[in-house]
């Protein structure tokens, strides 16, 4: 009998599919790629048109030798990697291998691992699109340019964990100069005036004269408003208008990833493996079902099967008035659309379904998908608006009301902006209103908030950086390099982060333009259109780096041939103590060659200035380190008598006894104390961190709240306090048996 041989990237998805196609066929996994570029070289013969140095990936030369005497004995090989670029790209690279013919229609793709999706994609396959291939190994070789002929400079420069990337730094620079705008940012006092009219209605100053304001920021204007404003109002216009809201449109990638850091907390990586097992499928009600549509995807369309399917849903759970007839409006921007948007295989799968058939982050992932899908097929809310203006003559206050008419989608989802249900007032022109009130809050202007992974992809959407696609792999390459940390979901930029920013933009200003960057990823898609050819594109590119890197690596000698002294003596030789740079970054080194003496400077900055001059003052930073790692003392001992030492460790400060090695004593400290520290709001005198009377408030106020708590209802134990994720809760102590939590009551 002949068989057919299927080539997938993931065995997860090879299973699912073999059982769909039965016998005739089968399913293997590439695993991912199965060849790429070497790692320990560029791998890239510029001078010959950068034709790639492709190499069998280390550890797959069984798995190449197994697809191949599979191809051999099938009659018919497809090809069924993922839909994007990486996927037609990963397509190409094992027909090379296995030796097929790239002129047969070997390539098949599918939007959903369902049965009726599978078939259709194998009565359809094609050719594999050079274009698209062409387009992922421009991006690949352009990737490769930037961090092999960069980065081996800024090792030398700063240290061996350093690297240079065509987006990633790109994605640093914006995370530092944010940092840079907010330590820049000056406060500003401003003012906002409402008025109370008839004790019933709240308005918002709106115009002074004919000039419109909101935040007042000169108090003389305020100081003015205050002896003028009359009692006596007059309404002057009063306008009604029918408005419609429509629903957010079904997910992207990036979409995706923002909404699940927002709402569930997840990282954008963390968020793509979990939508890549859901993809991939599960064993639901004993078939391996794929639940959702392939995750990676600039595009929110959906197919008229899938449309068709939710409005059955729609109707029979909340009527026809529910269905959304309006046409989809097409994107001005470039997407790739031949996928479609994130969504569910069958909407009928519902997440109450599912619910005992998925682990907790699957189930929490799927739940949101899901959600946004039928919201997105649901009608759009209608309201009605009324805006009501008043005036004394000089000052005009500006109302509004609304009114939901159809809640549509507002049925079961609200967004950020949502519009608030009230009876609209019977208010007419020229109505007489008294000012009972005039209320004026002040406020202070607030710095720039910080970028959050959620923030962050969507900042490198608006701008075209990258593809969603990448953009998990972007926020794990920086947190691993350790040029941000995140607190609070918030990234902080790391001083070697901000030096590592301040050196590629010197020296690589178009790398780390972000126009520039846009542009390339522009260009990127013509590629792939066929607009442009990218050997071209890849030669105007280097052209411009190897400028760039020539000025780069002259700078990099001549600072590597500088003698950099330290004011740091030797304390074997008393010599002086040098400045280098090595494989684990910058170090002291003592002058005398036959002494062998090094401190680290990992966590020190050192002022680029002082490397120009050639001197660095290094000596107090030390000192400080050197503190840090033996510990502090503190007022505070063990129960034998011992020290109890402040210390600073990865996941923040703690107390350990002096006699640690013995005793075992280690303490961790409460987050309002840790919080004090970091602010430098806690005593320090004589070398010694007063802790104890902190220590006592803090459990006298503790003791207090599990004396008013009482006892459990549901148990009769008493409450402790514990500390979670989100802070302090009372729990009964009658656990496991009672589970029994609350939150704790703000006073």
């Amino acid at each position: 009998m002949s068989k057919k041989l299927v080539i997938v990237e993931s065995p997860a998805k090879a299973e699912t599919i073999k059982k769909i196609l039965g016998r005739n066929y089968d399913v293997m996994a590439s695993y991912g790629h199965i060849r790429d570029l070497p790692k320990s070289k560029i791998g890239v013969d510029i001078e010959n048109n950068f034709t790639p140095s492709y190499k069998t990936i280390r550890g797959k030369a069984e798995l190449v030798k197994k697809l191949k005497t599979f191809a051999k004995k099938a009659d018919k090989v497809f090809l069924a990697s993922d839909m994007d670029r990486e996927g037609e790209a990963i397509a190409w690279h094992v027909a090379n291998l296995l030796k097929l013919n790239l002129d047969d229609n070997i390539r098949i793709e599918f939007n959903e691992i369902t049965k009726t999706a599978i078939k259709e994609a194998i009565k359809n396959p094609r050719k594999i699109d050079t274009n698209k291939v062409n387009a992922q190994q421009a991006r690949r070789i352009l990737d490769r340019l930037v961090g092999y002929k960069i980065s081996p400079l800024l090792w030398k420069l700063i240290e061996s964990n350093t690297s240079a990337g065509r987006v990633q730094s790109v994605a640093l620079k914006l995370i530092c100069d944010l940092e840079e705008a907010i330590k820049n940012f000056i406060p500003e006092n401003y003012w906002e005036v409402k008025g109370l009219f008839n004790d019933e209605f709240d308005f918002t100053l709106n115009k002074i004269g004919e000039k419109k304001v909101s935040k007042i920021k000169d108090k003389k204007i305020i100081d003015t408003l205050k002896s003028e404003i009359k009692k006596d109002f007059t309404v002057i216009s009063v306008k009604k208008s029918d408005r419609v809201k429509n629903p957010p449109q079904p997910l992207k990638t990036s979409t995706l990833q923002q909404l699940a850091s927002s709402y569930l907390g997840f990282s954008a990586s963390k968020t793509m493996r979990i939508a890549q097992s859901l993809y991939e499928g599960l064993e639901i009600d004993g078939s391996h079902k794929g639940l959702i549509t392939y995750m990676r995807t600039d595009s929110t369309r959906i197919s008229d099967e899938a449309k068709e399917a939710a409005k059955e849903y729609i109707i029979n759970e909340f009527g026809k008035e529910y269905i959304n007839n309006q046409k989809t409006k097409k994107s001005k921007t470039k997407i790739q659309d031949a996928h479609e948007g994130i969504r569910p295989t069958d909407v009928n799968l519902t997440p109450d379904y599912l619910g005992n058939k998925l682990n907790t982050d699957q189930f929490k992932l799927y739940r949101l998908i899901w959600e946004r899908f039928l919201i997105s097929q649901l009608a759009p809310m209608k309201y009605k608006n009324m805006e009501i203006l008043a005036s004394d003559g000089e000052y005009t206050f500006r109302g509004v009301a609304t009114k939901i008419i159809f809640d549509g989608y507002y049925k079961i989802f609200k967004d950020e902006d949502e519009i608030k249900n009230s009876s609209l007032p019977n208010i007419t022109e020229n109505d007489k209103f008294i000012l009972t009130k005039l209320n004026i809050i002040d406020g202070v202007t607030k710095p720039p908030a910080r970028l959050t992974e959620s923030s962050l992809v969507k900042k490198l959407e608006s701008e075209g950086i990258g593809r969603p696609s990448t953009y998990a792999s972007i926020i794990e390459t920086l947190k691993k390099r350790e040029y941000v940390i995140v607190e609070g979901k918030k990234f902080i930029p790391t001083n070697l982060g901000f030096t590592v920013k301040n050196e590629l933009e010197k020296y690589f200003p178009n790398i780390m333009n972000i126009k520039f960057t846009a542009n390339m990823e522009e260009n990127l898609d013509k590629i792939e259109s066929g607009d442009i050819n990218w050997i071209n594109l890849l030669n105007d590119f280097y052209n411009d780096l190897k400028g760039y890197l020539e000025n780069f690596e002259k700078e990099v000698k001549k600072i590597e041939n500088r003698r950099i002294e330290s004011d740091v003596m030797c304390t074997k030789c008393n010599g002086i103590m040098i400045l280098k740079t090595g494989r684990f970054g910058k170090y002291l080194l003592c002058e005398n060659e036959e002494c062998e003496e090094k401190i680290s400077l990992k966590g020190i900055e050192i002022p680029k200035e002082d490397i120009e001059n050639g001197k660095i003052f290094v000596k107090e930073a030390i000192a400080k380190k050197l503190t840090e790692k033996n510990g502090k003392k503190t007022d505070m001992y063990t129960e034998n008598g011992k020290n109890l030492l402040l210390k600073y460790g990865r996941f923040g400060s703690y107390l350990e006894s002096e006699n640690y090695k013995e005793d075992n004593i280690r303490i961790s400290l409460p987050s309002e104390i840790r919080k004090m520290l970091a602010q430098e709001l806690i005593k320090e005198e004589n070398n010694i961190v007063y802790l104890k009377e902190i220590f006592e408030n803090i459990k006298r106020e503790e003791e207090q709240i599990i004396k008013e708590a009482g006892k459990c209802e549901k148990c009769g134990s008493s409450f402790e306090i514990k500390r979670g994720r989100f802070g302090k809760f009372l729990a009964c102590t009658g656990y496991p048996e009672c589970k029994n939590i609350k939150k704790i009551p703000k006073k």
